[in-house]
């Protein structure tokens, strides 16, 4: 995905892959600093820009700030019947328990503009973290809401999804993926071929 023609230019570029910036673990969030005028002028970046691409999701190293939070949409923008939608942001999230159900979906990111990636993971997730006021927060989180924040946690560790590709037969260009139609059945995976944006195919 790339950013539209009118993004701001007062807000930061995205940053992409390559750059070893985003290959960075990041630091914590000192709790302290969160209620600060500083962080939440971050975090008010981080959903601008969040916004103005029109992103599910969107981790502060994307942004070039090497802190561990992000911000999501937890109903996938493309969900033809999407119901309420519901937004989360993250600071200093973990990951305590994955479910050993797994399924497949199409992942983007906005550092891989124009790339698509068939991926697998975990279906249900616990995790815990604090909210964007200093709240501790625990959640269980289950299909697509599960993998976004799978995908935009994996940020925080440097990883970005290419790297998590089990074949690099896997990962296929935008305009090829907007002519999947045409693609032999079976390509590039079982069920890779009639899965929309936003649909998990489980195991």
């Amino acid at each position: 995905m790339t950013a539209p023609k009118q993004y701001p230019s007062d807000l930061p570029p995205i940053v992409l892959l390559g750059d070893p910036e985003l290959a960075q673990i990041s630091d914590p969030v000192p709790p302290e600093d969160i209620g600060t005028e500083t962080f939440q002028s971050q975090l008010d970046v981080l959903r601008r820009s969040m916004e103005a691409i029109g992103a599910n999701g969107i981790a502060a190293p994307q942004i070039g700030i090497g802190q561990r939070f992000f911000m999501m949409n937890a109903v996938h923008r493309d969900d033809p019947n999407p119901g309420p939608q519901e937004f989360f942001c993250f600071i200093n999230p973990e990951i305590v328990e994955a479910s050993n159900e797994m399924g497949w979906a199409w992942e983007g990111c906005l550092s891989v503009p124009g790339y698509r990636g068939w991926l697998r993971r975990p279906m249900v997730i616990a995790v815990r973290g604090f909210n964007e006021r200093g709240e501790g927060i625990a959640r269980e989180l289950t299909g697509w809401t599960a993998r976004a924040f799978q995908h935009e946690y994996d940020h925080l560790d440097g990883m970005i999804f290419p790297y998590r590709l089990a074949d690099p037969h896997f990962m296929v260009s935008g305009k090829s993926f907007e002519s999947r139609a045409d693609w032999t059945e079976g390509w590039p995976a079982p069920n890779a071929r009639a899965a929309k944006l936003g649909e998990i195919v489980p195991d």
